[in-house]
């Protein structure tokens, strides 16, 4: 259950044109949590290259406002493309966190990668948090990670048999 009315939000795919609002809100969101505005980069970079996956690319709308964005790229496993995606970011505006946007958000794109054939998602993020979805920490299931492999990194198969051993590594938009 969610603090949300889910009536009142709607979610979607990213559609062209929602990018400023879309900027707005992971601006809003980095900069609230983390002091920082630099995910607005890399979803601009990741829509540049074409890195992001259109039917992931997602978001929360209510009375024709975007409040809240989710988007996934895919990963590699050692080199070899296999069905994996990697999270980064999810945002949802300051005055509307913790109401249940970003679960709505979280739990429809999951749903949507999962009918869509892809074995799992890796992410970078608390948890505490993320753990509610699924998520697990990544490095014991036998997946390191080019950040690290401390308990902030974490997996969710989406598919019976749907991990695998070995480093991943994310499109080069989060390389730079």
């Amino acid at each position: 259950m969610t603090g949300v009315d889910d009536d009142s939000v709607s979610i979607r795919a990213e559609s062209p044109g929602d990018e400023e609002a879309v900027d707005v809100v992971v601006r809003e969101a980095f900069l609230q949590q983390f002091g920082s505005d630099g995910e607005v980069g890399l979803v601009r970079t990741l829509r540049e290259r074409g890195e992001l996956i259109p039917e992931l690319t997602l978001v929360a709308e209510s009375g024709g406002r975007i409040l809240g964005f989710i988007a996934f790229s895919e990963v590699e496993v050692d080199g070899e493309r296999v069905g994996g995606l990697g999270l980064a970011p999810v945002a949802v505006m300051p005055e509307r966190q913790r109401l249940g946007i970003g679960e709505i958000l979280i739990r429809s794109a999951l749903d949507r990668a999962a009918s869509l054939g892809w074995r799992f998602v890796v992410v970078l993020g608390h948890g505490q948090y993320y753990s509610r979805f699924g998520f697990e920490p990544a490095a014991p299931r036998g997946l390191r990670g080019a950040y690290g492999d401390g308990p902030s990194w974490m997996v969710v198969p989406l598919a019976n048999h749907g991990l695998l051993c070995g480093t991943v590594r994310h499109c080069s938009a989060f390389r730079e």
